[in-house]
């Protein structure tokens, strides 16, 4: 077999790989669909799902799409922890779900800020239930990459650092975490000393080797004292965790070390509940996704807004060339026709208020590159998924004030 046959080969595979994702993201959005429609299980659902996201975690590097491997795998970790299938975590597994969706259906890599943009921002178990004020009072989001020997070591420290904004991702094995550290390098790093063929020692001396991840807090999990003679080339920095009786201390220490010391907190969009406009705002909705629809027309309801909701966007074009509205909300990615296409369309329907309506992308692709493209084509603004209420309302207010 020459090399022409192994790429031809190759590219085959990956187009497979591509359909595969379409297939199975539209698969899981139907069941989870049927599991708030009461017609599938909660437990048997979030265990074929985690099947899914597992070989897509292990595929996606192999075929070129190593962002789609990163994101499988924290879902895979996201529904670990999760016990239901409440309507919040219903509309979370779907921001993943988009995320992959997007990055096969524009046919587009993210670069590698824009990668662990997107992979912090993915939404985080249980924190959905979280009051206002506790999300307030989280600083930032902190990742941890950690490799243990043992799934107790691993429920030892998720316990310990059950801290709100921080999240623990599992790795099964050194060579797994430092791909992904590489790819997106994390807060801080914690492995087991004893790990099967790279050890979590050896492993620290590669992250001191490595410019990218030099300088990532590293911890080292051990039973032993870090005077033992095997860790006499462990690199100074490397803090160590005691599996014993000093593990508490320990990983109190460790959490100082890895908490960001600059951060400013971003400004929380402020919305006057009682200044509401009182005329009825007639907004479009478009977008496919059934629980997203259920959301937006609870998170809404205490507004003035009369919403009408189509599934397409050939559906959106159709409804705005007989109607005249004052916003339109535009799901990105959806069947027959897609947000930014509809959104081309509108802009040359035959109508004077289609030419300056805003027009706001709802999408989970809500970085830079992308909201340039979305202005390009004629939208107004854009707000990520999953949707904040008062962000959305900030945003029409804005677009709504007289020029």
């Amino acid at each position: 077999m020459n090399s022409q046959d192994i790429d031809e080969g190759f590219v085959k595979l990956r187009d497979e790989f591509v359909d595969q994702c379409r297939i199975i993201t539209d698969d899981l959005e139907s069941l989870l669909n049927q599991v708030y429609d009461g017609q599938s299980d909660e437990v048997k659902a979030i265990q074929f799902i985690r099947r899914e996201m597992h070989n897509l975690k292990g595929q996606g590097a192999v075929f070129g799409y190593p962002v789609i491997g990163m994101i499988a795998h924290r879902l895979e970790d996201y529904l670990a922890k999760a016990n239901s299938l409440e309507i919040t975590n219903i509309n979370e597994v779907n921001i993943y779900l988009d995320h992959i969706r997007g990055i096969i259906s524009q046919d587009y890599l993210p670069t590698e800020a824009e990668t662990r943009e997107l992979l912090r921002s993915l939404p985080q178990v249980g924190f959905a239930a979280c009051s206002d004020l506790e999300k307030e009072n989280v600083v930032e989001e902190v990742e941890i990459m950690v490799a243990t020997s043992s799934k107790l070591h691993h429920h030892r420290l998720e316990q310990a650092m059950n801290i709100p904004g921080w999240r623990l991702f599992a790795f099964s094995s050194t060579f797994e975490l430092l791909e992904n550290a590489l790819a997106s390098p994390p807060n801080g790093v914690i492995v087991s000393g004893e790990m099967p063929l790279v050890s979590g020692v050896e492993l620290a001396a590669v992250f001191q080797a490595l410019k990218k991840v030099r300088d990532i807090p590293f911890a080292l999990l051990s039973s032993r004292d870090k005077a033992d003679g095997r860790f006499k080339e462990l690199p100074d920095s490397v803090e160590l965790i005691s599996t014993g009786k000093d593990f508490t201390q320990d990983v109190e220490r460790v959490i100082e070390i890895f908490t960001p010391k600059t951060f400013q907190s971003p400004e929380k969009p402020k919305v006057n509940y009682l200044s509401a406009k009182p005329r009825i705002l007639e907004i479009l909705v478009a977008e496919d996704n059934q629980i997203n629809q259920i959301l937006l027309q609870r998170f809404l309801s205490p507004y003035p807004y009369e919403l009408t909701i189509v599934e397409n966007g050939l559906e959106a074009v159709e409804y705005a060339s007989n109607k005249a509205y004052d916003v339109v909300l535009m799901d990105v990615i959806m069947p027959k026709m897609g947000g930014v296409e509809a959104t081309k369309e509108i802009r040359n329907l035959d109508v004077t208020w289609a030419k300056t309506v805003p027009i706001i992308a709802l999408t989970a692709d809500s970085s830079a590159e992308y909201r340039k493209k979305y202005i390009t084509a004629g939208m107004n603004d854009c707000v990520g998924k999953p949707v904040k209420v008062e962000q959305l309302v900030m945003v029409i207010d804005k677009l709504l004030e007289p020029a």
